[in-house]
């Protein structure tokens, strides 16, 4: 059994298919199937059902891919264990973030990341909250960029900025700042984003009781939302981040929440506890610090370089 055997039965089981898989391996369709097919000799057991219509894994098949693909990302991590403590980083770095925190992030995050360290192969995937987790306990990327969730259990939680939520009305609502400022969040006229794109378990979350607000539409972006409230009239709820996006017109709609549970969201790196990649880690954290406003960071990480052991 070799590692690259491992790689074909994971690249078949993703696509289901012998041509595409043995595309993605840089190898023909022939040598992948006579390698899958060597493994399971070996280790006698099948590990795909195999017909015309369909390519499928067994029930062992599963099992012994669902290992592969840890063994896989092992491996990956000890030519990564070697990058991390040489002088240049290079490797690769697999982030994925909340689509709600991304347009603030992302563009900004990439141009200061690639020009510090030129050499790290950085891709990054925007997933809902519990893709986002999913991916990161199966190893799919190596940190995730949300907020904290209910659930720690073998992750670790490193917050990195602190925002707050602000409320933008529709310009026809003149008593709307009035009523939003004193707290006062009439639901029959808020329009909120969809559950998948909800901050998870932050102090208000505008969207755990779907009965409230205006079930017209589901919407998933912010833009969005704001483009609704201007022409359908209420108001809904953005992140500070957001304010930059808005024009000097639109900014005149803005109220601030007076409100007893504060409006927040603490958004974190979010790692496994195995993880090791130290230098990786505070790279990040050093970008963030080019990209998010210094009276926004967390006073822990500003000057303290974090250590993982």
């Amino acid at each position: 059994m070799t590692l690259q055997q491992m790689e074909y039965i994971v690249a078949l089981n993703k696509y289901r298919h012998f041509v595409l898989a043995a595309e993605a391996c840089g190898i023909t369709q022939p040598t992948l199937s006579a390698m899958i097919q060597k493994l399971e000799d070996e280790l006698d057991v099948k590990i795909f059902n195999r017909d015309r219509k369909s390519i499928s894994p067994t029930i062992i098949g599963e099992k012994i891919i669902k290992q592969a693909e840890v063994t896989i990302n092992e491996s990956l991590r000890l030519k990564e264990i070697v990058a991390d403590e040489s002088d240049s980083m290079s490797g690769t770095l697999r982030i994925g973030i909340l689509p709600t925190i991304a347009p603030y992030i992302v563009p900004d995050f990439i141009f200061y990341f690639k020009s510090s360290f030129p050499n790290v192969n950085l891709f990054i995937f925007e997933k809902e909250s519990n893709s986002l987790l999913k991916e990161l306990r199966h190893g799919n990327i190596d940190i995730a960029i949300t907020t904290a969730p209910s659930d720690m259990i073998g992750l670790w939680d490193i917050p990195v900025y602190l925002e707050k939520f602000v409320a933008y009305f529709s310009s026809e609502c003149k008593k709307a700042r009035e009523i939003i400022e004193s707290g006062n969040l009439p639901v029959e006229n808020m329009w909120i984003l969809k559950e998948g794109h909800c901050v998870p378990n932050s102090l208000q979350n505008f969207c755990k009781n779907m009965e409230a607000g205006n079930s017209i539409y589901e919407a998933g972006s912010i833009e969005t939302l704001i483009r609704i409230v201007d022409r359908n009239g209420g108001f809904t709820i953005i992140p500070e981040l957001h304010l930059n996006f808005l024009s000097e017109k639109q900014k005149n709609n803005i109220a601030y929440l007076n409100m007893e549970s504060p409006a927040q969201r603490v958004v974190s790196l979010i790692i496994k506890e195995d993880f090791i990649r130290e230098r990786v880690v505070n790279a990040v954290v050093d970008t963030f610090k080019s990209v998010i406003p210094s009276y926004m960071i967390d006073e822990r990480i500003k000057k303290k370089w974090i250590k993982l052991r």
